[in-house]
């Protein structure tokens, strides 16, 4: 199946100007970050967690000013359907177990007497001690580290030089960079579900590069008089539609989550949505670019203008 008959776009000439719009949304991520901060969800951060559903549509304003009586910074949100009537409360807690228990019960008991008009029919809590969400935090950066760690060394060893693997993670963590930059934006926390799909993201990202540059290397066996940028730039078109394919049917897939998988899909979704698009894009204006640019940089001098002993070297 082909979605175009032999394409043969220039991607590679338009490398300084993605390169260019990747800087300045990791300096805009990394600014959002640095003002507002990066929210944790109540699984790293550790307090309470309550979803509160109410007799009659609920006041946002009338329930913040009911529970921050007692916990100051509370975070109050509408949650799910809002026809059903529910809220989602995160409290900041700084003791353990009872005592982040204790900060949901007060909650609960401040709702009931100063919002008494509109009783709570139904409730549910999710309690972590802040120990256990700082170690989940800790584990969550190491998992990801050595997802792109591990990825590095494989497709080095699979593709016979590094550069093919540095270039593959450094596209990884470009992807992941961005995203989160965009999840501060839009004021999603990181909580387990977002993590997960950040990982799902890096090896994603990855899977697509790896096609690409699979392609690359059984085409520098074949035309060894061509320049290694014209390789992959033909590795890319060749590979156009399969990357068309997958990557738009796995968008649609997740762009259905965002829309309709209700507020405890929605983060992975977003995440999905974003890291999907961005991923796309860098496997082509990032990770082959930086192949290209390593080669010409190491090109034994008095070389033309075919791959050289450079590219050989990297099979």
């Amino acid at each position: 199946m082909e979605l175009l008959k032999n394409p043969n776009f220039d991607f590679l000439s338009k490398t300084r100007f993605f390169v260019a719009i990747s800087l300045a949304l990791i300096v805009a991520g990394a600014g959002v970050i640095a003002v507002r901060g990066v929210h944790y969800g109540v699984e790293f951060s550790g307090g309470t967690q309550l979803v509160v559903k109410f007799q009659k549509p609920p006041e946002i304003d009338r329930i913040r000013t009911a529970v921050e009586k007692d916990a100051p910074g509370a975070v109050i949100q509408t949650y799910d359907d809002p026809a059903r009537n529910q809220v989602l409360i995160r409290l900041a807690g700084t003791g353990e177990g009872e005592n982040l228990g204790a900060v949901g019960e007060k909650a609960l008991k401040a709702l009931a007497a100063s919002y008494s008009e509109n009783p709570v029919i139904e409730s549910s809590s999710e309690i972590v001690g802040p120990v256990v969400g700082a170690e989940l935090r800790q584990k969550a950066i190491q998992l990801t580290v050595l997802g792109l760690l591990f990825q590095l060394i494989y497709i080095g060893v699979r593709f016979g030089g590094a550069i093919w693997g540095s270039a593959a993670a450094i596209a990884a963590l470009h992807d992941l960079l961005i995203t989160i930059g965009f999840l501060v934006f839009f004021n999603y926390e990181i909580n387990l579900n977002v993590i997960a799909a950040l990982l799902t993201l890096v090896g994603y990202s990855v899977n697509d590069t790896i096609v690409i540059f699979d392609r690359a290397r059984e085409n520098i066996r074949q035309r060894r008089k061509d320049s290694l940028a014209k390789i992959i730039n033909d590795s890319v078109n060749q590979t156009l539609t399969r990357t068309l394919i997958s990557n738009g049917t796995t968008f649609l897939a997740v762009l259905g989550l965002f829309l309709f998988g209700g507020e405890v899909l929605s983060s992975f979704g977003f995440t999905m949505v974003v890291g999907i698009i961005v991923g796309t894009y860098s496997t082509i204006y990032i990770a082959s670019p930086i192949v290209v640019w390593w080669q010409g940089r190491n090109k034994p001098p008095g070389t033309g203008a075919g791959t050289g002993a450079a590219a050989r070297a990297a099979l």
